[in-house]
């Protein structure tokens, strides 16, 4: 591959990963609560901020070799199996705590909106940054692997993130 058709796939790819996530912030949290929760909206705003960056990046970017590459590589699926392992860790909390009163779990859409967001930010971490065995080793080929993965670990981070503050959210209205 050549450093131009690179350039393009990491426009290609971040700019279907924005699409994408306008689409599944309707379906995963909807526009109703931006209005409703406003810190949501840097939550929302945080993605479409990161693929544009990583496409302007990208187009004023040389490809580096191939070995370098691996290790730039790695880093996504380190860091998506951190934010796999805080998910994971985040649910089992939340399912031990509530064990013995499942109603409380059901009984508030917020406390389902947090449970569903987790879910899918392990979903997105875990699935969409699975490790890959084979590593072609054409030049270019790895950098964009990296596009493709660094497209849900994006999401996983951000899910996670309105998670979080869906959650503040409840403890605000709880203590009220």
């Amino acid at each position: 591959m050549t450093q131009l058709e690179v350039d393009y796939s990491a426009v290609v790819i971040y700019g279907f990963g924005i699409l994408f996530w306008l689409f599944l912030w309707a379906k995963m949290v909807g526009y109703s609560f931006l209005l409703e929760k406003r810190l949501l909206f840097i939550v929302f705003a945080g993605p479409i901020v990161n693929f544009i960056i990583n496409i302007i990046l990208a187009l004023n970017t040389k490809i580096p070799p191939h070995d370098v590459e691996l290790d730039i590589y790695l880093y996504v699926e380190k860091n998506a199996t951190t934010i796999a392992g805080l998910t994971l860790a985040i649910a089992i909390f939340v399912v031990l705590k509530f064990n013995t009163d499942s109603q409380r779990i059901t009984d508030n859409p917020l406390r389902k909106k947090f449970l569903f967001l987790i879910f899918w930010s392990f979903l997105y971490s875990t699935i969409g940054c699975l490790p890959l065995y084979w590593m072609p080793p054409l030049d270019g080929a790895l950098t964009l692997l990296r596009h493709i993965k660094t497209v849900p670990y994006t999401y996983s981070l951000f899910t996670l993130a309105a998670a979080i503050i869906i959650f503040c959210y409840r403890l605000k209205s709880a203590d009220e």
